[in-house]
């Protein structure tokens, strides 16, 4: 099935759907020897030496008797949307088209799910970039819904402040976001993973929030990318939000 097939057939879904209801926003417990597939961009995939592992790392030494298992399935470039920018090589990947076959051959007890900063395609804001995310994010709940598996969401990172640009173009992409992406897009998308009302929407974490605070030492010259130290904040804030 086509990426707009599927977007616009979830639309349709989700509007009959009643899943406004009263939901427990205390921390998220994970169990003894639970499995926790990480899914994500470029952010999550980290080249293996990212929150991932760090929070592997944090499990193994603070909560060893747990026996907690990550799984890094973190793809570059990725959305939940569906969308692509003009200026991107080729379109973007997409996470449905690889979803089922993930779930299928790794059985897991607990999703966390990190996506947004590619989804606005660091454009303007619409109604459409919003609409879009919303559905990517319901999408994702859904596919946990019909295999039982409970989801952490986090909120997007934020887009680290950078040099005003010089570029007139008005054809937005990775290499030239919109000036106030950040402001306006990002910001919504935190929202609206924030206010998320489904059954398996079961933990919301706001990395946005801190990473923001301190990127001045989050970030380097990559203003969508953390670095270490970045990486090591997501983790451990992570880890904050989680009881035992």
């Amino acid at each position: 099935m086509k990426r707009r097939q599927f977007i616009n057939r979830t639309a349709l879904a989700i509007a009959g759907t009643g899943l406004i209801g009263c939901f427990d926003h205390s921390k998220f417990q994970l169990k003894k020897n639970q499995i926790v597939g990480c899914f994500g961009d470029s952010i999550t995939a980290a080249g293996g030496n990212g929150y991932v592992e760090m929070l592997q790392e944090i499990f193994n030494k603070e909560k060893p008797e747990l026996n907690i298992t990550f799984i890094n399935f973190g793809k570059g470039s990725e959305t939940v949307s569906g969308l692509t920018e003009k200026d991107h090589p080729g379109p973007r990947p997409y996470l449905f088209e690889r979803l089922d076959q993930i779930l299928d051959e790794n059985p897991i007890d607990v999703a966390l799910f990190c996506y947004g900063i590619n989804d606005g395609i660091y454009g303007a804001p619409s109604e459409e970039l919003f609409r879009s995310f919303k559905i990517g994010v319901y999408s994702f709940l859904e596919k946990m819904r019909q295999r039982d598996i409970k989801t952490i969401l986090l909120t997007p990172p934020p887009l680290a402040e950078t040099l005003p640009s010089t570029e007139t173009s008005k054809s937005y992409s990775y290499k030239n976001p919109y000036p106030k992406y950040d402001a306006e897009v990002l910001e919504e998308f935190t929202d609206i993973i924030l206010d998320m009302h489904h059954p398996y929407a079961n933990a919301e974490i706001n990395i946005r929030k801190p990473l923001f605070a301190s990127q001045k030492v989050c970030y380097d010259e990559d203003p969508i990318h953390p670095n270490k130290q970045g990486h090591r904040l997501i983790a451990d804030t992570i880890f904050g939000n989680l009881s035992f």
